[in-house]
């Protein structure tokens, strides 16, 4: 049975302007400390299930929109989330609906279908991305990125946290300060938006790019890619390399250990029956130099040349 206490909206007219409402709700999270991920998809949410018949003073509309939505479960709760915070800001109150969700491990995919992608897109979206594959980043974090984030000088990125995150400080490769230095500075302050864009656009753009490359390339599963796929990806890469939980909680910004589970789950199932090393032989400074660089670490010597080691990636 459903219990709604609405002393004085049940008194409005039901064709009251809904957006406006939900304009309202947006200013009450803002003043709640809301980042403005959070108050984007909320809002997002409820303008979509209102436009699809839904009345915000009708819990029992909401529950049917939600219900009829081709929607995952992790989407629909978000969407009773959000329905639920509603209520909380004008005084009612509903039933809520638990929709059970299967965790399914996300798709890994190559690093070379990553670079394919990004040496595919446009300047501003391969450089998007390269950020993304290096500081295993969300992609809030980096659409509001700041010029005064990056530090050329020191080559390094001042990572402002989402999600109740820890900050962190990234070190980026030369190859990504050369592609931040050509795209052109068009957005003041911010690195790749305007205060007012929204990072769904963005997301709209790469589908489209992302679409063109797997067509030209013949490789479906380039599609498979999302921007929240470069972090998974990064963080598996992270684990495989060092068997350090605690290194890579700290590099993704968990301030729970449970959620870099995940990434040790995601390692075991992408390299369960391969070998643990790749092995390279140094005769000289050069070699030993590019080496070091590529990331092998020294083994010990033999006949006057020196075995370096490397974790299978």
């Amino acid at each position: 049975m459903v219990c709604v206490i609405f002393p004085s909206l049940l008194r409005r007219n039901e064709t009251d302007d809904f957006k406006q409402k939900i304009l309202k709700y947006a200013w009450w999270l803002k003043k709640n400390g809301k980042s403005d991920s959070t108050i984007v998809g909320r809002t997002k949410i409820l303008r979509t299930l209102t436009n699809r018949g839904a009345n915000l003073y009708d819990p029992e509309t909401l529950k049917d929109a939600i219900a009829k939505q081709p929607w995952g479960n992790g989407r629909k709760n978000n969407a009773c989330d959000a329905y639920s915070s509603f209520l909380k800001m004008v005084g009612g109150t509903w039933e809520t609906p638990k929709y059970e969700c299967v965790r399914k491990l996300p798709f890994i995919p190559k690093e070379t279908e990553i670079d394919q992608l990004i040496a595919g897109c446009s300047k501003r979206m391969a450089t998007f991305l390269q950020i993304l594959k290096e500081t295993v980043a969300r992609c809030g974090e980096i659409w509001w990125l700041n010029w005064t984030d990056i530090d050329f000088e020191s080559k390094l990125i001042n990572m402002t946290p989402e999600k109740n995150s820890n900050p962190r400080v990234v070190h980026l490769s030369n190859k990504l300060m050369e592609m931040l230095e050509h795209p052109p500075r068009t957005y003041g302050e911010r690195v790749f938006s305007l205060p007012h864009m929204r990072v769904d656009n963005h997301a709209v753009t790469f589908q489209r790019q992302r679409k063109n490359i797997a067509f030209k390339l013949g490789n479906p599963r380039l599609l498979k890619i999302h921007f929240h796929t470069f972090r998974y990806w990064k963080g598996t890469m992270l684990y495989h390399s060092h068997k350090d939980m605690y290194y890579v909680m700290q590099r993704l910004g968990h301030k729970n250990i449970k959620n870099t589970l995940l990434y040790v789950q995601l390692e075991e199932a992408l390299f369960q029956g391969e070998s643990e090393y790749i092995s390279r032989v140094a005769k000289n400074e050069k070699e030993i130099c590019g080496l070091v660089e590529a990331g092998f670490e020294y083994v010990t010597e033999f006949e006057g040349a020196k075995i370096f080691k490397k974790r299978k990636l």
